[in-house]
């Protein structure tokens, strides 16, 4: 065993691997050649067999909080959150050092398991009150949980401290209903003038910075303080508009093409059917189907799935806050498992999506589909529908109305100015939202989404619905009534408090959605002619569009 650690810290893992395998026929059982296993597993993303042996090891090994986590993130990545909380739980219990509450916790923030996640790092917090990471931690816990004034004393707390000063500044900012006083603005532009900052928290000051300025009316400062931090930002993370364009017209082109009925007679005939079935009864019918289901089911396949698509910073939040106030509806936030079956299925294939739309057979799409429900059933164990509001599938909807024909894709829309402007102002995870950096690829990137979502919902406007953000907040009643009956879901008057749902958010807007609606605001609007030059961009790109 000590071998194998050795040439695993030296970077010889074929011969890491090759002891590794001797051990485990000579001592299958024994808990530390499992965990080795498991950690190797891991390290390859097979996650089923690395869950098969981490589970061995963790039952020899009860008392090891490390052991337990472990497990918890490779049953999470292999789709099985039910069984992922159990185990964390299991850390949650035995764990006793600092240490491994910090790593619980940001172990079950990144699977969304907000309340476990504030209950370990408030034990860190009791062992380390100074924690830095640790105040960082819980001040994200809060803010997903919705205690804004909780997360903001975190944040202030480290920022009198004078420790991670960008990062709290810029979370304390980012809660976005939090008003600053004078005073912090004033000394939020000193932190950002400091000499000598590292690349990364100008950025994170500039941005926070400008947001300040902007709540304080000091519209020409905050925008030359937007564009500074984005400039920092585009120069490193290029987009690539003409790549793009061209990939959207190829999803266009191929899923005019692709299968979109059944194989068989009797599937044609259950496409009729389930016009009248409702959406509880297909999500049970669903859940009992067995791996390969008959044709008979295939229209009504994904009944329980909603899909809310569209631009960040678009509405889809709020959306999806209705819908997860119905007592039908479970929100599950943002999930990866689509473009994850896109690629692993572009993988197979040899060929990068869309070129293998076209040929894959409705069998195949079922396939995928099947997949899909079993990836995301997790989310569906308390109730008969959920949501996946990962905000890009807007380029997927071609493939969700093959894979799941009967599940219901909600296209959210908003002012196109007040869109680009608030992408703009909103720093993303590295390596994400590459458009949103720049005034002329906004305009692009917001047409090529408009255009394509214009397509999805001509050709499919029984399973697409175009939902307008300002007439949600200006007639909520009338078009909460829609919006529910073109999911199939009675009325329920909670959904027009849907600012009372208890559940927790992690999206940029996770309190504003919290508040009560109310007539829209228009915060580009006030910056009057100094945003010209992205009105003149996207009237630029929506002329193009028309020619």
């Amino acid at each position: 065993m000590r071998k194998v650690m050795r040439l695993q810290a030296a970077g010889d893992k074929l011969m890491a691997a090759q002891w590794l395998l001797q051990l485990a026929r000579e001592a299958p059982d024994h808990p530390e050649v499992l965990l080795w296993q498991g950690l190797r597993h891991t390290e390859a993303q097979d996650w089923p067999a690395a869950v098969a042996n981490l589970a061995r090891a963790a039952a020899a090994r009860p008392a090891e909080p490390g052991l337990w986590c472990l497990l918890g993130h490779a049953q999470g990545r292999n789709s099985d959150g039910e069984a992922a909380r159990a185990s964390l739980r299991q850390a949650l219990g035995c764990a006793t050092t600092a240490g491994d509450w910090l790593k619980i916790s940001i172990e079950c923030d990144a699977q969304g398991f907000y309340e476990e996640a504030l209950q370990a790092v408030q034990s860190h917090l009791r062992l380390e009150p100074q924690s830095v990471v640790g105040l960082l931690q819980r001040a994200r816990c809060l803010k997903a949980l919705g205690d804004a004034q909780a997360a903001a004393a975190d944040c202030r707390a480290l920022i009198d401290r004078d420790q991670e000063v960008a990062r709290a500044w810029f979370a304390l900012v980012d809660l976005k209903t939090v008003p600053l006083s004078t005073r912090e603005v004033d000394a939020l532009a000193q932190a950002a003038a400091r000499p000598g900052l590292a690349a990364f928290d100008r950025v994170l000051l500039d941005f926070a910075l400008g947001q300040a300025l902007e709540g304080g009316g000091r519209h020409a400062e905050a925008l030359a303080t937007y564009q500074r931090a984005n400039e920092a930002v585009r120069t490193g993370q290029p987009w690539d508009g003409a790549a793009f364009a061209r990939h959207v017209d190829a999803v266009r082109t191929a899923f005019t093409a692709v299968p979109r009925a059944p194989t068989t007679q009797a599937a044609a005939q259950a496409a009729t059917q389930s016009a009248t079935q409702s959406v509880t009864q297909a999500a049970t019918q669903a859940a009992t189907q067995a791996a390969s289901p008959p044709a008979t089911h295939w229209a009504t396949q994904g009944r329980e799935v909603i899909f809310i698509v569209g631009l960040p910073r678009s509405g889809s939040t709020l959306v999806e806050q209705v819908l997860a106030s119905h007592s039908q509806v479970e929100g599950a936030s943002e999930l990866p498992y689509l473009p994850q079956l896109i690629e692993a299925e572009s993988r197979r294939r040899g060929k990068s999506f869309p070129a293998w739309a076209v040929a894959a057979s409705a069998d195949d799409w079922a396939r995928m589909g099947r997949e899909y429900l079993r990836m995301s059933a997790q989310w569906r164990t308390g109730k008969a529908i959920s949501t996946d509001k990962l905000p890009d599938n807007w380029l997927y909807v071609g493939a969700i109305r093959a894979m799941l024909p009967g599940a219901r894709v909600v296209d959210c829309r908003r002012d196109p100015l007040e869109t680009c402007w608030s992408c703009y102002k909103q720093l993303f995870a590295p390596g994400l939202v590459g458009f949103s950096y720049d005034f002329q690829s906004l305009a692009l990137h917001w047409q090529q989404c408009e255009s394509l979502g214009d397509f999805w919902a001509a050709g499919h406007p029984q399973h697409v619905r175009i939902q307008r953000y300002e007439s949600l907040v200006v007639d909520t009643e009338a078009q909460v009534r829609e919006l529910l009956d073109f999911c199939g879901l009675p009325f329920e008057p909670a959904c027009l408090a849907s600012h009372t749902a208890q559940r927790a958010i992690r999206r940029p807007s996770a309190l504003q959605v919290r508040q009560p609606m109310r007539q829209t605001s228009t915060p580009a609007a006030r910056f009057g002619a100094l945003l010209d030059p992205l009105r003149l961009a996207l009237e630029k790109q929506n002329g193009a569009a028309l020619l």
